[in-house]
């Protein structure tokens, strides 16, 4: 490709960026229930399969009590602090991608292919060209809608309020892949705490590039932010001690209780 025509391929990309404005992606607004199950009885089980039409192992158990509604990211990050793994919840994240338009709008947005950069930065992280990372993102990324709520999964990196990542930042739409993120390679462990951060997306915060569910690793359900972005810490909740664990030296797993906070931040 010559450079005109490559020139003339971002400025189309960057017009029809411009032609909608970008929404929040809220996978929340429909909530999330987690309910105790009870066994039907035969008849009860004929007859939802006569009238709802589900298979007869489906019919063998139904919702009983509604035992906790997460309708808010503070109330996920809470419970997955609590449960430490929840598969519904994640479901319930990717069906709400699934069916948001502004989350497809969002994708539509990124190249049809994901940059080299940043198919290594997830491929090879921590092993990735920081550098080119953010060129990718600064040139393939948009500004990410206020008040867009997301998840980060580590260490308050600071004993401050304040400051400026150094390097990209990772985000995730589900606060089980964030937490999983927090205790990979233990460093939950040699952190010695859980922070799993609840972000909000301020007017000020740098582009994010947004990798597609349909990708090859899109069950990170990440965006991740240009370096530069400043984070404000709002508040921290204490909301359980949990067991985290790390390979001490060859396959010996070594394990501790450390506390679990949830904490809130303004990007």
């Amino acid at each position: 490709m010559t450079a005109n025509k490559a020139n003339n391929s971002y400025l189309y990309r960057e017009a029809q960026k411009m032609r909608r404005k970008i929404g929040v992606v809220n996978v929340f607004d429909k909530p999330y229930r987690v309910w105790s199950r009870r066994k039907t009885t035969t008849e009860e089980a004929l007859e939802l399969v006569r009238k709802e039409g589900l298979s007869l192992i489906e019919a063998l158990e139904v919702n009983h009590e509604l035992m906790e509604e997460v309708s808010t990211h503070t109330q996920a990050a809470s419970r997955m602090l609590r449960v430490l793994a929840d598969n519904g919840l994640e479901g319930h994240v990717d069906r709400a991608l699934d069916s948001s338009s502004e989350y497809h709008y969002l994708c539509e947005q990124m190249p049809r292919e994901v940059p080299a950069a940043l198919d290594a930065y997830q491929g090879m992280f921590p092993e990735y060209d920081q550098f080119e990372v953010n060129e990718a993102i600064n040139t393939y990324g948009v500004k990410i809608a206020e008040n867009q709520v997301l998840f980060h999964g580590g260490q308050w990196p600071t004993t401050g309020s304040t400051f400026v990542t150094s390097r990209p930042f990772s985000t995730s739409f589900c606060p089980q892949v964030a937490l999983r993120n927090a205790e990979w390679r233990g460093k939950a462990y040699d952190a010695g705490r859980v922070d799993l951060m609840v972000v909000r997306v301020t007017s000020l915060a740098t582009k994010g590039y947004v990798y597609s569910r349909e990708g090859s690793r899109g069950n990170e359900k990440e965006i991740v932010f240009a370096s530069g972005g400043q984070l404000k810490h709002v508040r921290e909740t204490h909301i359980a001690d949990i067991k985290v664990r790390k390979i001490a030296s060859g396959i010996r797993e070594v394990e501790k209780i450390v506390p679990a906070y949830m904490v809130e931040v303004e990007m």
